[in-house]
């Protein structure tokens, strides 16, 4: 009758371990998944200010969150400012699967259309993104 006890007993906390376990690979609970999107297919890009952000595209706009909360939070923008991998400062807007760049932020100079954008993510690797690959 004991034997059948303990082996209840370690069949519920073997049980109770592995539902643990399924539950954190399943949430992000921990502090490195915290800050990123929903999105399944977003950008972590340096901002001009050196920053790092992840972007993702929602009902045409861009959605971003910081990596680092302060004075930034999460927001909605028409436009991100991002680093190229070069060391560049672009911004970019969404027109329609394309985006529109402009360097320095200058919109009454020349604007390139672009079916992609080449950003210098966290790490600073040289990544591309497509409007596409970013919606949400």
């Amino acid at each position: 009758m004991a034997k059948a006890f303990m082996a209840v007993i370690a069949a519920f906390v073997v049980a109770a371990l592995v539902a643990k376990a399924a539950h954190l690979q399943s949430s992000p609970s921990h502090a490195a998944t915290y800050n990123r999107a929903w999105a399944q297919n977003r950008m972590e890009f340096v901002a001009w200010n050196n920053s790092q952000w992840t972007a993702w595209v929602n009902d045409g706009a861009f959605e971003k969150l910081p990596a680092a909360p302060g004075k930034w939070h999460r927001h909605a923008n028409t436009t991100i400012a991002f680093q190229s991998p070069d060391g560049r400062l672009w911004q970019a807007k969404i027109d329609g699967d394309e985006f529109l760049l402009a360097e320095n932020g200058d919109w009454k100079g020349e604007v390139k259309r672009s079916s992609a954008i080449r950003y210098r993510d966290w790490a600073g690797n040289e990544q591309v993104r497509t409007v596409a690959q970013m919606r949400r």
